[in-house]
């Protein structure tokens, strides 16, 4: 038997060399495999960013969310915004519709994206930004620059004359859709470019035929007859007047009608009628009881439940006498009593009292007005006004004709007089340490007010305000006797003490004597003009933590005479003699 060897070829060294680089190459590419994703992997989530991610052209990869939120704040967002509207060019200030960038929730969305780990190699991953923007503010903004491309459209309704329904037809329109103006903005706003918003036709949603049909179905019944509402305390009946002034079928920013009921103008119309069953609301209020506040709690009532449901279904009935059984529903105090308890209203924060000579006809203004101002509220941050609060001075309220300063004179007119009360609150807010928004000395100075710190007022172009810059409320309490009349202001004290320092009177100037030959002509004994100033004194524990300058220049009151100067008369004629 004969055995053959085999051999194994000679491979030439070269050959060798070649196939060693080529096991070495298929290593690497193995090891590059396995190690090279998890290095991506290992980069890609490092921070609180992945890598690879992008807002509006910012890289975020692998930082931290504070270091996200300074890069995306460091972005200018401030500048006008370039927009079309149609073929309109314009800008739009962002502050002024509310358009912003919202960083914080932008970086909330960025942290939660992870990219693959090869995502980033390949451009990342752009991540939408949180864009917020007032929809209303803006379509107003842009509806500036709208102009001749618009056409308004005339949006359906019915609408009554006296019981007559009165349809208005849709008409379609072209401009702005005013529900899509807010999410183009937000596409397309820090993008570059202008941000386009087009025109477009406006076809209102409710058609010709529908209000048509509201009328003949719903309008021309609903005021055919009376409805008689049947409650579990009796029943009310409700004339078609009413039921004209409460129905509603108005469109709304789409041009679709939504018949409804006003529950308020129901109520309004016919205000006896529902006064038989209901039990109104009583709110909760400020009683000073022994020199404190104390709060008298709100009650609440019931009243008809007014639900447009079952009123509309009864409405479109033909069959007289339409009734529908109705409940009660709770009628809440627009005051409660855990509302007045949170102002913070629990002692005398000052007071104040001038005086005036009884008898004259100024007492009963002064009155009237003290009365109206009594139970006033001021709530923190509020600016109270004197004029809005107690209205204009009429006969009908009770005002009489009383002295006062009109151009100079004195004249008599309805309400004379209430600057007194007007000094005596400013007086009281002042001691309170209250914001002194608006009040204006008389011209003249009556020894009956403190000089330069009080105030005269006119109907309604002259008034006094106050603001209530405390954290607490401010309740106003007035009192009057025969010859006086008091202000007294409860919250919560700020400062333990308010002071006032006068400087000297200066520039003093002698009254002149006026000869009047007015029907209406009130003498007076004229006053010295000056000017003065005076300084409102904040103490705190003890030590003085603010001062503040108030100054005034009075004009001397002319000493006025009723009737012609001595020149003017006969030498044997005595004065006064026609």
């Amino acid at each position: 038997m004969v055995t053959e060897l085999r051999t194994r070829p000679v491979v030439p060294p070269v050959v060798r060399r070649a196939r060693a680089r080529r096991r070495r190459r298929l290593v690497v590419a193995v090891a590059l495999l396995v190690v090279a994703p998890g290095a991506a992997a290992v980069s890609t989530y490092a921070g609180d960013v992945d890598r690879g991610v992008h807002v509006l052209g910012a890289d975020l990869g692998g930082l931290s969310r504070a270091e996200a939120e300074a890069k995306l704040r460091a972005k200018d967002t401030r500048g006008p915004v370039d927009v079309r509207v149609g073929t309109e060019r314009a800008t739009v200030d962002p502050a002024t519709v509310g358009l912003r960038l919202d960083v914080e929730a932008t970086v909330d969305r960025a942290v939660r994206v992870t990219p693959g780990p090869f995502e980033w190699l390949h451009g990342g991953r752009e991540v939408e930004p949180v864009i917020h923007v007032d929809a209303e503010r803006l379509y107003a903004a842009l509806m500036v620059h709208l102009g001749p491309q618009g056409d308004a459209p005339v949006l359906p309704a019915v609408r009554f004359d006296k019981l007559r329904p009165v349809p208005v037809h849709p008409v379609s329109g072209r401009g702005l859709d005013r529900r899509a103006v807010a999410g183009i903005a937000e596409r397309g706003w820090l993008r570059g470019g202008p941000i386009d918003f087009p025109v477009v036709d406006l076809v209102p949603r409710t058609s010709r035929e529908e209000v048509d049909r509201l009328v003949a179905e719903l309008a021309a019944p609903a005021v055919a007859a009376p409805l008689v509402l049947v409650t579990p305390r009796g029943e009310v009946t409700v004339p078609a007047t009413a039921i004209a002034a409460a129905l509603r079928m108005e469109s709304d920013a789409d041009g679709r009608v939504e018949p409804t009921i006003d529950a308020a103008a129901l109520r309004r119309a016919v205000p006896a009628v529902f006064a038989k069953v209901e039990i109104p609301a009583t709110d909760a209020a400020f009683r000073i009881a022994d020199g404190r506040p104390a709060v008298q709690p709100q009650t609440d009532g019931q009243q008809v439940d007014l639900a447009p449901g079952p009123i509309l279904a009864a409405l479109r009935g033909t069959v007289t006498p339409r009734r529908v059984e109705v409940g009660f529903v709770p009628a809440t105090a627009k005051t409660t009593t855990a509302e007045l308890a949170k102002l913070g209203v629990t002692e005398k924060v000052s007071t104040f009292t001038t005086t005036f000579t009884q008898g004259q006809p100024r007492v009963v203004n002064i009155r009237i007005m003290a009365e109206a101002l009594r139970g006033a509220l001021v709530r923190p941050g509020e600016t109270f006004s004197l004029n809005a609060h107690v209205g204009e001075r009429t006969r009908a309220k009770g005002y009489v004709d009383a002295p006062g300063i009109e151009n100079g004179k004195i004249k008599n007119s309805p309400g004379g007089g209430v600057s007194q009360v007007a000094t005596t609150l400013f007086n009281a807010a002042y001691y309170a340490g209250l914001e002194d928004v608006e009040h204006r000395p008389h011209s003249y100075h009556y020894d009956r007010y403190p000089a330069v710190i009080e105030a005269t007022v006119v109907y309604p172009s002259l008034d006094l305000r106050f603001r209530n810059d405390g954290a607490t409320g401010i309740l106003v309490d007035t009192a009057t006797t025969d010859s006086s009349v008091t202000v007294t202001l409860y919250g919560t004290r700020r400062f333990d003490e308010i002071t006032t320092q006068y400087g000297p009177r200066t520039k003093v100037v002698q009254p002149k004597t006026e000869y009047l030959q007015e029907e209406d002509c009130n003498p007076t004994d004229g006053l010295p003009g000056y000017q003065q100033e005076a300084f409102r004194v904040f103490k705190k524990d003890g030590k003085e933590v603010r001062r503040q300058r108030f100054f005034w220049r009075y004009d001397p009151e002319p000493r006025f005479v009723c009737g012609a100067p001595p020149s003017a008369l006969s030498p044997n004629r005595p004065a006064g003699t026609p």
